[in-house]
C-alpha cells in the first residue's frame, strides 16, 4: 500500500505533466503548491525530496524549485520508480543520525586535534560564506555541511564509528542534502542551522563534552521535527 508522500509524489508528477503547477520552468513556489494541494508543507517537503532524487526536479535555493523531466518514457519510469524509497527513511535517517552524532560530537571535544579544528572551522566559514553570497555550484551547501558532520565524527579517532558514519553519509549527502535545500528557500532557517553549525563548532573547539553532545542533540532534534515531523 502506498504511503502519503508517495501518493503525493505522484500527484505531484502528474500536475506537473499537465502544466496546472508549473510557472514557466518552475513550480510554483513552495507555500502556494502546499496550499494548492491542500498538504501539510512538512509532507510536501518530503514528496519533493523524492521528486529531486528521482532527478525530475532540481532545488536552487531561493531561486526556486525546477523541473528536471517530464517527457517520455524516462518519466513513467521515474513515476513508478517513486514508490521504491522506504515510508519511514527519513525517521530512521534521524534515529541514526542521534546515535552516531550525538555522542561523537562529545568524544571529539575531548580529542580533537588542531588539524580537525582547522577542517570544522573551514566547513563553517563555507557555510556562513554560502549563506551571505548564496551557491557558487550547485549542491555547494549539502557538501560543506554533510563535511563538517564527517569531520567532527573523524575528529573522536574512532576508525570503527568513522566507518560506519562513512556508510551512512552516503545516503545522508542525498537524501537529508536535499531537504537541506528545501528549507533553505524560504524563512529564518538558513541562519537557524548555520548558528547551529557554529555552536557545535564553539563547543567542540572548548572541550566541553556535555555542551557539545547537547547542541549536536538540539541540531538533530530540530532537523527532526522538520523533516519527519
Amino acid at each position: 500500500m502506498k504511503n502519503r508522500r508517495q501518493k503525493l509524489s505522484e500527484l505531484i508528477m502528474g500536475k506537473i505533466r499537465s502544466g496546472e503547477i508549473v510557472e514557466g520552468s518552475k513550480l510554483l513556489p513552495e507555500r502556494e503548491l502546499a496550499q494548492k494541494l491542500n498538504v501539510s508543507r512538512n509532507l510536501l517537503r518530503e514528496a519533493l525530496v523524492m521528486l529531486e532524487c528521482m532527478n525530475c526536479i532540481e532545488v536552487h535555493g531561493r531561486e526556486g524549485i525546477f523541473i528536471s523531466n517530464t517527457d517520455g518514457e524516462e518519466f513513467n519510469s521515474t513515476l513508478n520508480s517513486v514508490t521504491l524509497w522506504p515510508e519511514n527513511m527519513v525517521r530512521d535517517l534521524m534515529e541514526m543520525r542521534e546515535i552516531i552524532e550525538v555522542p561523537a560530537a562529545g568524544i571529539a571535544a575531548l580529542r580533537h586535534k588542531r588539524e580537525d579544528l582547522e577542517k570544522m572551522e573551514q566547513c563553517v566559514d563555507e557555510l556562513d560564506r554560502i549563506f551571505r553570497e548564496g551557491e557558487s555550484r550547485y549542491g555547494d551547501g549539502a557538501k560543506w555541511d554533510s563535511l563538517l558532520h564527517s569531520v567532527i565524527v573523524k575528529a573522536t579517532g574512532n576508525p570503527l564509528l568513522v566507518r560506519v558514519s562513512e556508510d551512512l553519509s552516503i545516503v545522508l549527502e542525498k537524501y537529508i542534502g536535499q531537504s537541506r535545500a528545501l528549507v533553505f528557500s524560504s524563512g529564518n532557517w538558513p541562519r537557524i542551522i548555520l548558528e547551529q553549525h557554529r555552536e557545535l563548532y564553539e563547543q567542540i573547539k572548548t572541550g566541553n563534552r556535555k555542551n557539545a553532545e547537547r547542541t549536536a542533540h538540539k541540531h538533530i532534534a530540530l532537523a527532526r521535527k522538520k523533516f519527519a515531523g
